[in-house]
């Protein structure tokens, strides 16, 4: 799809949340006092249910690129992107953190922009704990990555950059069929006695729980540090590879007591940690990593990749799998079939 076929969104002070409609996957604006038009972005995929046609989903997780200009060091990472876009067909593409560490940020983030704004695909992001390293702020770069008109990204009025949610239209109707949240999980501690990764901020806890009585849908979350209770999640059946440790904050602000007490967030998918791309549950929810998706200028032993995600609406349920750069899928599992005792 080409970027003319791009709809602008004409958005008046701030924006909260974005809208996607199931048949022409349309993005919205939501605010009380927000103008705004909606645009065609792609088609989402049918799936033949019981002879009735459902909305069916499909998400594409890349993670922890660290993108550098250096000759050799990243060109995995921009073909993993159209390899992905071509193999998967996603109806979104969302990007967990850690995308760019280059020591010339600006060039390397505008290039991934302008491959991004070339697929046409609708796509999103959340920033790592390196994303604002090497000179460009937070807030920097999110006005650059917004500079790509199928860019969802919003800002959002909690602590940090880019919490906010995209709700997924229903097929056959104006009502709502799942939602999805972003989450600053932040960078470094800022209380140097503790150390370590800082907590999600008890103002984002409070947000989702506000958000999530406006949106009782099935939900899925995303963010770039694990939370601690991945480590619980290794006690039950898990698909996929661990290989290092589960490097989450060392302080619990209980956000996944939130999750759980909201009764709809099914999933979570994380970075982060470059060695692990395993899935498991715990108290009922899908705790995941994606797939790192990174060439030479990171850490890890595991080949890039990506992380395909699945949602069918109407249905407490997802399917997904990992796609290496050989085009071989592996970990296939269905939540929660998959994962239910034997």
């Amino acid at each position: 799809m080409t970027t003319e076929a791009l709809l602008t969104v004409l958005v008046r002070i701030r924006i909260v949340q974005h809208v996607v409609r199931a048949d022409q996957l349309v993005v919205m604006c939501r605010e009380d006092d927000l103008t705004l038009s909606s645009g065609l972005l792609a088609p989402l995929h049918d799936f033949q249910d019981d002879g009735r046609s459902q909305l069916v989903v499909k998400i594409v997780q890349m993670t922890d690129m660290h993108i550098s200009l250096r000759a050799g060091q990243s060109e995995v990472c921009y073909e993993l992107i159209e390899e992905a876009i071509r193999a998967e067909k996603p109806d979104l593409i969302v990007f967990t953190g850690d995308q760019v560490t280059e020591y010339q940020p600006e060039k390397a983030w505008k290039r991934l922009v302008k491959q991004m704004k070339q697929s046409g695909v609708p796509w999103t992001m959340i920033f790592g704990n390196h994303d604002h390293e090497h000179g460009l702020t937070r807030d920097e770069l999110f006005d650059m990555v917004k500079a790509a008109p199928n860019c969802l990204m919003e800002k959002g009025n909690v602590k940090g950059v880019g919490n906010y949610i995209l709700d997924i239209e229903s097929k056959d109707s104006d009502k709502t069929a799942m939602t999805l949240y972003f989450m600053d999980s932040h960078a470094n501690c800022e209380q140097a006695r503790v150390g370590g990764y800082q907590w999600i901020d008890f103002s984002q806890i409070n947000w989702f729980i506000a958000e999530n009585k406006r949106h009782p849908y099935p939900s899925l979350l995303f963010l770039h540090i694990p939370l601690p209770e991945y480590n619980d999640a290794l006690k039950g059946k898990i698909f996929g590879e661990k290989h290092e440790d589960i490097c989450s904050p060392r302080l619990n602000s209980g956000l996944f007591t939130a999750l759980k007490e909201s009764g709809q967030v099914i999933g979570v998918f994380a970075g982060h940690d470059h060695e692990n791309d395993f899935i498991g549950t715990y108290y009922d929810i899908a705790l995941g990593y994606g797939r790192v998706s990174a060439g030479k200028n990171a850490y890890g032993s595991l080949s890039p990749g990506i992380r395909v995600i699945e949602l069918t609406e109407g249905k407490r349920e997802f399917g997904t799998y990992i796609r290496l750069k050989s085009g071989e899928t592996k970990d296939r599992c269905q939540f929660p079939e998959s994962f239910q005792s034997e």
